[in-house]
């Protein structure tokens, strides 16, 4: 149980960074401030990856742990925390709760992100062109990287639905 949440503590730090790469990007995004944008977006994209390599990790402990209380190895969460010992119930109960609420809140920010993105790709380059060469190269290049962050998000649907059906 105590490995269980260890890679849990570790999932939520992961979380944590993903969503604060996010809260960047916005903000780079919100202020106009898009010389910097493409690298925020590969910061976001390596936070991904790290979350993809905690989710691989706690998906094998969570396997490990299930089997020890004998459960199913696709129990969730939640179900995990009803069948464990005193007082790992309760700790998995608030692992629960912290990564929802964190993932809550990337699910928000992230839809905001996309919607942004797609407001700034939907200016006219001509005129930007005109207003700012810099601005258009970022918008360019911020462009590419929706386009890579597009068929990495796809490679990590199934990861990130494993962990909402984990946390269900």
């Amino acid at each position: 149980m105590r490995a269980l949440s260890d890679f849990l503590w570790h999932e939520r730090d992961v979380l944590e960074t993903v969503l604060h790469r996010l809260e960047t990007e916005q903000a780079l995004l919100e202020t106009g401030r898009t010389r910097r944008l493409p690298r925020a977006a590969r910061e976001v994209d390596t936070a991904l990856e790290q979350l993809s390599t905690a989710e691989l990790a706690r998906a094998a402990e969570a396997a490990a742990a299930t089997q020890v209380l004998g459960l199913p190895a696709t129990a969730s969460l939640l179900t995990i925390a009803g069948t464990a010992p005193v007082p790992w119930g309760d700790i998995f109960l608030d692992h629960r709760a912290a990564m929802r609420e964190l993932l809550d809140q990337i699910v928000v920010l992230d839809d905001g992100r996309r919607a942004t993105i797609t407001a700034v790709g939907g200016v006219d380059m001509g005129t930007m062109a005109q207003a700012d060469a810099e601005l258009t190269d970022a918008v360019i290049e911020l462009e590419l990287d929706r386009l890579s962050r597009t068929a990495a998000d796809n490679r990590g649907v199934p990861l990130r639905q494993g962990l909402l059906k984990f946390l269900a």
